[in-house]
Parts: C-alpha cells; sequence; structure tokens
C-alpha cells in the first residue's frame, strides 16, 4: 500500500517538530536541511521551497511552540481583567509561559552561535517579537484608557517594550520570576510609569 504523502498543517506539523528535536537533541551544529528532511520523512526540496534557510526554519519552529504553548499570539489574547493591573498581570503571566519555551538550553547555544545584529534572519524575529509585545501592551492601555484609568495617548516603544526585557533578561541569567517578583515589576515600575505618562 503506497503511504499517503503528508502536506499542509501535517507536513509543516512534522518538520516543526524534527527541527525541534535536532536543537534540542543534536545541537544547532547537526541543524540542516538534510538532516530535518530525514526526521521529518520528506524531501529537501521541499524546505528549501519554504524556508531559505535551516535558521530561519528554526525560528519559524520555535514560534511556532510558543504560539501553541501560548493558545495564541501575545498580543492575541483575550483579556479579562478589570483593571490595568490585572491586564498586565494576564499579559505578562502568558508572557513568562513563551520564555520558559524559549528559555531552553538548546535555544541559549543556539543563539550563542549566531551572529544576530548581523543576521537578518534573527533581525527579522526580533523585530517581529517587539512588534507583537508593543502591540499587547497597546490592548492594555486602550482597555484602560476606555475604563478611565489612563488618558488618551501612547507609550513611548521603550516604555511599552520594558516589561518584557526586563523578563527575559532575568530568565537568560536564571534568576527566579515570582509571583513576588511580578508584582513589583507591575505594582512599583510599570503602573507608576504608564500614570506618569497618560495619568
Amino acid at each position: 500500500m503506497t503511504e499517503t504523502r503528508r502536506r499542509g498543517a501535517e507536513l509543516e506539523k512534522a518538520i516543526f517538530q524534527a527541527t525541534r528535536e535536532i536543537l534540542s537533541k543534536d545541537g544547532i551544529e547537526q541543524l540542516s536541511f538534510a538532516t530535518i528532511a530525514e526526521r521529518a520523512g520528506t524531501s529537501k526540496p521541499v524546505l528549501y521551497r519554504r524556508w531559505r534557510s535551516p535558521l530561519e526554519l528554526a525560528i519559524a519552529a520555535i514560534q511556532d511552540q510558543i504560539v501553541t504553548e501560548n493558545h495564541g499570539r501575545l498580543d492575541e489574547l483575550e483579556l479579562t481583567g478589570t483593571t490595568l493591573t490585572e491586564d498586565l498581570s494576564q499579559v505578562l503571566k502568558r508572557y513568562i509561559v513563551s520564555i520558559d519555551t524559549f528559555n531552553q538550553a538548546a535555544v541559549i547555544t543556539w543563539f550563542q552561535h549566531v551572529d544576530q545584529p548581523s543576521n537578518p534572519e534573527v533581525r527579522a524575529l526580533l523585530e517581529s517579537v517587539k512588534a507583537i509585545d508593543a502591540h499587547a501592551i497597546d490592548r492594555v492601555c486602550q482597555r484602560a484608557q476606555k475604563r478611565g484609568e489612563l488618558k488618551a495617548g501612547t507609550l513611548p516603544i521603550e516604555l511599552k517594550l520594558l516589561p518584557f526585557d526586563w523578563l527575559r533578561y532575568r530568565a537568560f541569567t536564571n534568576e527566579p520570576i515570582t509571583d513576588a517578583t511580578l508584582k513589583f515589576l507591575i505594582d512599583d515600575l510599570l503602573v507608576p510609569a504608564y500614570y506618569h505618562v497618560l495619568g
């Protein structure tokens, strides 16, 4: 009996899974279209048609895992808080889940092997992540503005990205992110800063 050829989402899932397994078990040095194709049970031309390099595919595979484990993108999260503080807490707790995915030893090793500033694929990833993070904070602020907690206006991009950069730094330096850490970040840093700009 002939094996059914996988297409679309099923094939993409197998490719992403194979890529993550190679990164995790074998390291960045073993990541190539040949090894990915073999493990995913597909051909190299299939990969070449979709991704420019194994690195671009690895980025897509990691992003897929983050979105899957978070049940969607951070800026698509259904916010349910009744205050600015509660919405910020919901967004940042969800973000910590994505950090846990991204902070795997294999991924850190992978980033250490990449010349980040000059690599267009990594630059594109970082810009995409920044845009999603900033949009998530925009949504939080818009809800606070509708409730009358904040005045109309927009936060500077540096302030929008501050909590994500701060949490990512703590994760990458293996500092614990506890409920108390998050409370300090929100109550003592973010909310006062937001009120200062939009209060």
